[in-house]
């Protein structure tokens, strides 16, 4: 669908399963090298890798904690010996395993939860960029979250360091650009068959779906389908901007409670 992306190469943080694995695939079948990173899901991420190269790409899977700037530091020595990088997506992320109000979260979860979905980024992209600019340019890709933008319960922290992230994106996309490195963002809304579905409230995708003016939930292909677009030569001039995929959801909120 994007030939100028055949041939690349990428690296997905966070791409056992769910969305990573949904961005993983769709980058491979669309010719993209992909290396598959993963913190704790060894088999699923092998499995995985094994999907992509059955696509005709190279693949492997890849160790390393996206919170510890040292495994982060030597996934990117193995992507320099793989060849060099084109795409990054951030996509690891933590904080639902522990569901609390903002003033009842523990400091040690808020720390792992930023150095997770906020400092590894960031320092991915430190990294990233010069791997980047010695193949002419290339695209970063941040996931967001609706929790960064419109309150919900229990989701502080979560949301709390994908604002941060959301700010993060417009500072280095600025920086990078003269760089020929594009940097934007993607934020779902509710994501039916990702892992987020299972790790907060089983009953939401229910109780959301029936407010969708899609008449469905965001699926893990929906994003990957935005991440192939943002990373090809299709969208040159896309640089600092999120992505809002929720089938209009959000601005259908007030019907639910208005009526229609």
């Amino acid at each position: 669908m994007y030939p100028s992306l055949a041939g690349k190469r990428a690296l997905v943080l966070g791409g056992s399963r769910g969305i990573g694995r949904a961005i993983a695939l769709r980058l491979a079948a669309e010719g993209v090298h992909v290396l598959v990173n993963y913190a704790r899901s060894a088999d699923a991420a092998e499995a995985t890798a094994a999907d992509c190269r059955a696509l005709g790409v190279e693949s492997e899977a890849i160790a390393g904690d996206v919170g510890d700037a040292a495994e982060l530091a030597a996934v990117f020595e193995r992507v320099k010996s793989w060849g060099g990088l084109d795409i990054l997506v951030n996509n690891a992320a933590r904080g639902l395993e522990r569901p609390r109000p903002a003033l009842e979260q523990k400091p040690l979860h808020l720390h792992r939860t930023m150095d997770v979905n906020l400092f590894g980024p960031w320092q991915a992209a430190q990294m990233a960029a010069p791997l980047m600019e010695a193949r002419g340019g290339g695209a970063i890709v941040n996931l967001l979250s609706p929790g960064a933008q419109h309150y919900m319960p229990d989701y502080a922290a979560v949301g709390v360091s994908k604002g941060a992230l959301s700010s993060l994106t417009m500072y280095l996309a600025v920086e990078l650009a003269a760089n020929r490195i594009r940097v934007n963002a993607v934020s779902a809304g509710w994501v039916e068959g990702s892992e987020g579905e299972h790790s907060y409230r089983d009953e939401v995708s229910d109780a959301v779906r029936p407010h969708v003016p899609a008449g469905r939930n965001v699926h893990p292909d929906d994003i990957a389908a935005a991440v192939a677009w943002i990373a090809s030569d299709e969208a040159p001039m896309l640089i600092g901007q999120t992505i809002h995929l929720d089938g209009g959801f959000a601005d259908a909120a007030w019907r639910a409670v208005l009526g229609s």
